[in-house]
C-alpha cells in the first residue's frame, strides 16, 4: 500500500475520463476494475478488486440507485479498500472487492444478477461475493445460477452472515466500553435496524442494555423496538440522542463537520460502512473525546465467518470473532502509543500485512475455496 489512510475526496466531475481515472485507481493501488454493461439485462455497474496479496477478494453486491456513475464508482473503490483494511486487520487469509450495481428503471433484475454472476465465474476466484445492502436471497440466488463464487446463506452450517457481523461488532463494543471506562446501565443509540442493526439490537438487549432506535422506515424500526423492548426516536433525531454508545447501522457517511457536534455520546461503534466523510472527522471525534471504533475494525465478523467457512473450513467461528475485542484493545493501544487517532492507528496494522510488491495476479484461487452446496 502506498497510503495508509483513506484518499482525499475524489473531484466532483459528472463523468470519469480515462487519465483521472487511472490516477484515481493508483493513489490507493487497486489491482482491478470490472465496468459492468449489459444492453439486453440493463446491467450498469462496477466491480473492484482492491487487492490480493494475501487471497482471493471478499466483497458484497451492492444494488441501489445512483444520482450518477461517478458516485457508484467511487462507492465500489471505497468499499472495496475497506474490505481489504478488513480482511487484512482482522488477520483473514483474502483481499478486499466489491461490486455496486446500479438501480434504474431498465433493470431487468433477475436477468441482470445472472449476467453480474457470470462475470464473477470469469475471475476464477479471485473475487467471492456476498449480500450487501440491497441484495435479496432472491437476488443471490440469481447470481448463484452463473458462478460458484457467492455465499448464498442456506449453505450448510454456514449460518446467519447479519448474525455473525452483530456478534463482531458486540466484541468491539466490548473492548470500546472497558478503554472509555463505561460501566453499569449502558444505553445505546442504534441508528438503522436493517439486517444486522436488528441483530445487533438483539444482542444489546439480551446483555442489558438500554437501547434508542430508529430507521429510514419506520414500520422497521417498530418491530425492533418492539423486539428489543428500545426506545423508539425520528430518524432525524438519533445522531443527537441522549446515549453512551451511538452505532451507526445504516449507509456511510454519517459523521461529519455538521453531524459530530450534535453527538451526546462517548463511544462510536457500529456496523456501518465507511461511516467517517473524511479521515479529518476522527481527528473531530477525538478532540471531543469521543473513543471511536473504525468500521472496518467492527464489522468484520460477517466477513469472518465467511473465510472461516470457505477458505478455512472452519465449522464455527466464535474463537475468530471474540478476536474481534482483542484487535480493538490492540488498535487504541497503538494510537495512543503513536498520538495518533485509531482509525489511522487501525490503517497503519492493516497496511502492515500488505507489504508484498503488488503485480497483477492473474492466478485462480478456486481449488481453496469451499464448494457451494
Amino acid at each position: 500500500m502506498n497510503t495508509l489512510e483513506h484518499p482525499a475526496p475524489p473531484e466532483s466531475r459528472a463523468t470519469v475520463g480515462a487519465f483521472d481515472l487511472f490516477e484515481r485507481l493508483a493513489a490507493d493501488d487497486y489491482e482491478q476494475l470490472v465496468i459492468l454493461q449489459n444492453r439486453e439485462t440493463g446491467l450498469r455497474g462496477f466491480l473492484a478488486i482492491h487487492d490480493t496479496t494475501l487471497g482471493p477478494a471478499f466483497g458484497g453486491v451492492r444494488i441501489k440507485p445512483y444520482a450518477g456513475e461517478r458516485d457508484a464508482l467511487d462507492d465500489a473503490l471505497r468499499l472495496a479498500r475497506a474490505m481489504t483494511y478488513k480482511c487484512s486487520l482482522a488477520g483473514l487469509p483474502c483481499g478486499g472487492g466489491k461490486s455496486v450495481l446500479l438501480e434504474h428503471p431498465g433493470l431487468d433484475r433477475a436477468a441482470a444478477l445472472e449476467s453480474f454472476g457470470a462475470v464473477v465465474e470469469s475471475l476464477r476466484g479471485r473475487y467471492f461475493c456476498a449480500r450487501d445492502v440491497g441484495m435479496t436471497e432472491s437476488g443471490l440466488a440469481a447470481i448463484a445460477r452463473a458462478t460458484r463464487f457467492v455465499a448464498r446463506d442456506p449453505a450448510p452450517g454456514l449460518g446467519d452472515i447479519s448474525e455473525h457481523t452483530a456478534i463482531g461488532v458486540w466484541h468491539a463494543l466490548r473492548a470500546a466500553l472497558e478503554l472509555a471506562g463505561l460501566r453499569g446501565k449502558i444505553r445505546v443509540a442504534l441508528q438503522g435496524t436493517g439486517a444486522v442493526g436488528a441483530w445487533l439490537a438483539r444482542i444489546l438487549a439480551r446483555e442489558g442494555f438500554e437501547l434508542v432506535v430508529a430507521d429510514a422506515e419506520d414500520s422497521r424500526a417498530a418491530a425492533v423496538a418492539r423486539e428489543a423492548h428500545a426506545r423508539l426516536v425520528p430518524a432525524g433525531e438519533i445522531i443527537s440522542a441522549d446515549a453512551d454508545v451511538f452505532a451507526p447501522c445504516a449507509l456511510g457517511g454519517v459523521l461529519n463537520r455538521e453531524t459530530i457536534p450534535r453527538l451526546a455520546c462517548r463511544v462510536v461503534c457500529g456496523c456501518a460502512n465507511n461511516v467517517l466523510a473524511s479521515p479529518e472527522d476522527g481527528d473531530a471525534l477525538a478532540a471531543r473525546g469521543i473513543a471511536y471504533v473504525p468500521d472496518y475494525l467492527a464489522n468484520a465478523g460477517g466477513v469472518t465467518r465467511l473465510a472461516d467457512y470457505f477458505l478455512l473450513r472452519r465449522g464455527g467461528s466464535g474463537p475468530s470473532l471474540m478476536r474481534i475485542y482483542d484487535r480493538t484493545l490492540e488498535v487504541f493501544r497503538a494510537a495512543r502509543e503513536s498520538g495518533i487517532t485509531p482509525e489511522r492507528a487501525a490503517a497503519r496494522l492493516a497496511a502492515a500485512r500488505l507489504k508484498a510488491r503488488k503485480t497483477f495476479r492473474d492466478v485462480s484461487w478456486e481449488g481453496a475455496l469451499r464448494p457451494q452446496a
